[in-house]
């Protein structure tokens, strides 16, 4: 079924926590990272269209007053472009064909009856897995509650991972948007984090600074040998010069023209020009 955009259901008076639609700087942030990785640039293990979003309402029928988990999953999704351009807000399971595959309420310092009534709302959505992530432990000693649908109902689930779709969940200590802190992260099947698409080129940037570094001092040594052939004693004021140089491109070009100059001064011209 296809509605009108003035047919679909209000969301206007919809809040994201009871009684406030304001949520912590920290709680937006988590929202994000476990949003946002997935269209980041990261290498996700997944092979199937999916969407996962955080803060939009989920309505399974026309007259449903909705619920606004803070992460959702949901793979293999029926829906087009079509509905970005029909400005379709919500995420509407006729639109879309199915409910998510995973829900994820993060606990604020204000508890959301996140295992009271929402435990039993996305029940009867028919939402495969349902985590609470209490980092405050508002709710008991447990930080981190999975649980598995069976038939109408959900049972807990002993672990994070989620075979079916293959992800997991797993807590990371670490440093995101300049906040140290334990995270909830995605993971693999061994534990490891799905890293950002800031965080790979972080790590690629470093792995090139580092070959950088020992390409540098290969050059060096094969400058100091140089001159000290060609000139003796005399390099040795001008190599601490060459030392500061960090372009290797640079420093390649000393090589190849130390046996072509005569002396120091034609030498400070390759890298003073």
């Amino acid at each position: 079924m296809k509605l009108l955009p003035h047919e679909y259901p209000d969301t206007s008076n919809m809040i994201l926590e009871d009684d406030t639609p304001l949520d912590s700087f920290i709680n937006e942030k988590q929202q994000r990272l476990l949003a946002t990785v997935f269209y980041s640039g990261a290498e996700i293990p997944i092979n199937v269209p999916f969407i996962v979003a955080a803060n939009v309402g989920l309505f399974s029928h026309v007259r449903d007053s909705g619920i606004v988990p803070d992460v959702f999953l949901s793979l293999n999704i029926i829906g087009s472009e079509e509905w970005w351009e029909r400005n379709v807000s919500s995420y509407l399971f006729w639109e879309f064909g199915k409910p998510p595959d995973v829900v994820i309420e993060i606990v604020s310092p204000t508890p959301g009856n996140e295992l009271g009534s929402k435990l039993t709302d996305y029940a009867q959505l028919k939402i495969p897995y349902y985590v609470v992530y209490d980092p405050l432990q508002k709710l008991s000693e447990t930080v981190l509650q999975v649980f598995q649908l069976q038939f109408n109902s959900y049972i807990p689930k002993n672990d994070a991972w989620f075979t079916d779709i293959n992800l997991g969940l797993t807590l990371w200590n670490g440093r995101f948007e300049n906040i140290n802190g334990t995270w909830l992260r995605w993971c693999d099947a061994d534990g490891n984090v799905i890293q950002t698409g800031d965080e790979i080129a972080a790590e690629k940037n470093l792995e090139l600074s580092q070959k950088d570094a020992q390409i540098k001092q290969v050059l060096l040594l094969a400058i100091e040998m140089g001159l000290k052939f060609k000139f003796g004693d005399e390099y040795l004021g001008i190599l601490s010069e060459i030392s500061a140089i960090n372009d290797v491109k640079l420093l390649e070009r000393i090589v190849t023209q130390i046996p072509q100059v005569s002396s120091m001064d034609e030498l400070r011209k390759l890298y003073s020009e």
